[in-house]
């Protein structure tokens, strides 16, 4: 074990990480500056009890029995079903709009205009008037009876077919010269490798289990708002804001989103649809349900942008970058011509600090609806094209992709992670086992990197915990935030469990209420991180509250007291739990944690960072691809659920898998619209394709707060498709650089290597 450097002042901690499988501990003591009041930190000698257990999801049986409650699941007295008129254009303008028609009808209580008359028209789909009423009958018999009539323009639904697009020639590759770069082309002309190609991923929809919708009543001034969202008080601040000319206050809107299934990315407003259900249970004066159905998810609640990049780099004899030019254009609806961007497509830069380098990026616009972010946004897309990139570039060099990425990866903590994962994956051996000339199936090994920033995985303030201990020993801990399926409740219990020493059964969680204290929205890998020190902070306070009452009790000093095994007590007194909280008396502790701000100085690592290996099989004859195996090594700051955190990893992976294989929207040039709007034709990963998967997680102590755990969102999900491409490389001797990878990709490359 590295010993660890002394520390210069503050409170000393040891940070760092323990190798895997023998690998050397990386270790050292740091000096940190707690706030005054927060709860010491847990640092890589803190032994935990709870934390990083193996324990079931806290909210399992509640979710397989069928008692946890979706949006989708709520049902109020009187409630009106709803649905919304779409554009069934591409581009141009409404020009007319009658609605009484609709508004006579039988069983129709409301009807809302969502776009003025001379209103633009953007894509397919694009929200126009709302209806509610007695059913969903009613409701789609109404909406065919209103009139809108529009201005069609010339519209565009490719979007590498825009006037700025860059030239293809018949291969798919970027025709244009690159742009002059002295000090690059200086690299280049010095390399003993070069090699250049360009790389396409298509749109993939978030394809979530609960599709996006609300359910809305008002009750006089007041607004309550069940949502099926990523961010409970992101969509409280919308929707006062949209309503404020009702005169909403934002204090009179309450939002509930107790259980969520899935976003990814795709659910961090209220949307037109939950604005839409609030104005029509105004209208109607009765609660009203507003969910999308599976066509209106693919078309209207956003997408990860479709991208296209172009590489071009060098190696010198020593199997090391010196120059590295990317240019890549992402395709991200007409959010670009409302300036809003969102294609933007991330590279890994830590394979490239000895090279030149230069990096240029362009938003193309088109006329469809807008990108939304989705798990590491931009990330999956650039790290497909980069690692796709460094396998043939290391071809070309005659240099093992793992010795290539060992050469270059300036991340230690990543070089651990590669050695030890070829280790246990078998690298070795399965690169080195030959495929027949004649074999029908074909198999092949890849790899690939992951990486998020460390700034959004470490969390941050301002959020709060609600923490109370109760007379009979049960203890509740309440946040405002969403759980989105992560198992954000599991990780508030587990934290409170260990703090109070006690077994994680007596602390129920609550979340997804704006009634509790706030919480970010689950994005960027921020929500455990942000909140785990907020309910260890909580449950710190709640244990000093009762260690008063039992010094009391006992007669000692209350800094004797201490909480561990389900007893509380001093070195030589003890109570049992359910003994120590009968002193509480006939009112809860109730205190609320807050989140502080991270520790200063510079963190242990400045990104969560991992690694992942796949091996496929390719039938030569079909052009299938199969997904055989999986492993992936990756850091999560303080593993707090150890089987709610593995699962994480395991979805990222099938996600990517998904991605490489499988998804992609069609789009209809004549009409505009989506031809596989729905799970017959948006092809996904069925059960049938999961593949043996393998996920090692490494606890890393960065020391930036009092519980530094990561956010594992984001991470997991840059390396998946990458690896799936590599291994295709390597079973074919011939590289597919177009996602997904379908089997007249496969039988075109097999053509090209013949």
């Amino acid at each position: 074990m590295t010993a660890p450097a002394g520390p210069r002042d503050g409170v000393e901690i040891t940070v760092g990480y323990r190798g895997l499988g023998g690998m050397p501990d990386r270790l050292e003591a740091r000096a940190v500056e707690p706030a005054e009041g927060d709860a010491p930190p847990w640092d890589a000698n803190t032994p935990l009890r709870q934390v990083g257990g193996d324990h079931d999801r806290v909210d399992g049986l509640a979710k397989a029995s069928g008692r946890a409650k979706y949006t989708s699941d709520v049902n109020l007295p009187g409630l009106l079903q709803a649905a919304i008129l779409r554009a069934p254009i591409a581009r141009g303008k409404l020009v007319q709009l009658e609605l009484d028609a609709a508004r006579a009808m039988p069983g129709i209580a409301a009807v809302v205009a969502l776009k003025n008359v001379g209103s633009r028209v953007r894509f397919v789909g694009d929200a126009i008037a709302a209806v509610a009423g007695a059913d969903l009958h009613r409701v789609r018999d109404a909406l065919a009876a209103i009139r809108a009539d529009y201005e069609v323009e010339p519209h565009n639904v490719d979007w590498l077919r825009g006037e700025d697009a860059p030239l293809l020639d018949a291969d798919g590759e970027i025709a244009e010269p690159w742009p002059e770069a002295v000090a690059l082309e200086g690299a280049l002309a010095l390399a003993a490798t070069t090699h250049g190609a360009t790389y396409r991923t298509e749109v993939q929809t978030h394809s979530s289990l609960e599709p996006h919708g609300a359910t809305a009543r008002w009750q006089g001034e007041d607004l309550e708002v069940w949502s099926s969202t990523q961010a409970t008080f992101g969509v409280r601040g919308e929707l006062a804001q949209a309503l404020k000319g009702r005169g909403l206050r934002v204090g009179a809107v309450t939002v509930h989103a107790e259980y969520v299934g899935g976003g990814f990315g795709s659910k961090f407003g209220a949307g037109v649809e939950g604005l839409a259900c609030c104005l029509l249970a105004h209208a109607a004066k009765a609660p009203v349900k507003l969910m999308l159905d599976r066509f209106e998810e693919h078309t209207t609640a956003g997408n990860r942008p479709a991208a296209l990049l172009q590489l071009r780099g060098g190696l010198d004899a020593e199997g090391r970058l010196i120059a590295w030019d990317v240019r890549s254009y992402g395709g991200c609806g007409f959010n670009v011509e409302r300036g809003d961007g969102g294609g933007n497509v991330a590279v890994p830069d830590y394979y490239t600090r000895a090279a030149k380098t230069r990096r240029k990026h362009t938003d193309l616009p088109a006329d469809t609806d807008p990108a939304r972010a989705m798990r590491a946004p931009g990330h999956p897309q650039g790290w497909f094209g980069a690692e796709l990139f460094l396998d043939e570039l290391a071809h070309k060099a005659g240099i093992d992709p793992l010795e290539l990425r060992l050469r270059n990866d300036s991340q230690t903590m990543r070089q651990d992670q590669w050695r030890f994962g070829a280790e246990r994956f078998g690298w070795a051996a399965a690169r080195a086992r030959p495929n027949a000339p004649d074999a029908r199936f074909r198999r092949g090994v890849g790899l690939a990197s992951a990486r998020w920033s460390q700034l959004g995985s470490a969390g941050r303030p301002p959020h709060g915990v609600q923490c109370r201990i109760h007379r009979d020993g049960s203890v509740e801990v309440r946040s405002g935030a969403q759980d989105i399926g992560t198992g954000l409740k599991t990780v508030l219990a587990l934290i409170a469990a260990e703090e109070l020493g006690i077994d994680p059964k007596l602390v129920q969680a609550f979340t997804g209420h704006t009634g509790d204290p706030s919480g970010p929205g689950s994005g960027g890998s921020t929500t455990t991180p942000s909140l785990s020190p907020a309910v260890r902070h909580a449950a710190f306070l709640a244990r000093q509250q009762l260690a008063g009452f039992v010094a009391t009790h006992l007669g000692a000093d209350a800094a004797e007291i201490d909480c561990r095994d389900g007893t509380v007590g001093t070195r030589t007194q003890r109570l049992a739990w359910a003994e120590a909280c009968k002193l509480i008396g006939p009112n809860p502790i109730d205190v609320r944690g807050q989140r502080f701000p991270n520790y200063g100085g510079k963190p242990f690592s400045a990104s969560v960072c991992g690694c992942q290996f796949a091996e496929v099989e390719v039938d030569t004859w079909t052009g299938q691809v199969r997904v055989l195996r999986m492993l992936a090594v990756q850091d999560c700051g303080l593993v707090i659920a150890k089987k709610l955190a593995e699962s994480q990893v395991l979805g990222a992976m099938l996600q990517g898998i998904s991605f490489a294989l499988h998804e992609q929207r069609i789009m209809d040039r004549q009409s505009g619209r989506m031809l596989n709007g729905d799970f017959l034709r948006y092809k996904i990963l069925g059960s049938a394709d999961v593949p043996e998967l393998d996920c090692v997680l490494m606890t890393v102590h960065n020391g930036h707060s009092s519980t530094p755990a990561a956010g594992l969102g984001e991470p997991p999900a840059v390396a998946a498709p990458a690896a799936v491409a590599t291994a295709v490389f390597h079973a074919l001797g011939e590289p597919v650089r177009h996602l997904p990878i379908t089997p007249d990709k496969v039988l075109a490359a097999l053509a090209r290597r013949a």
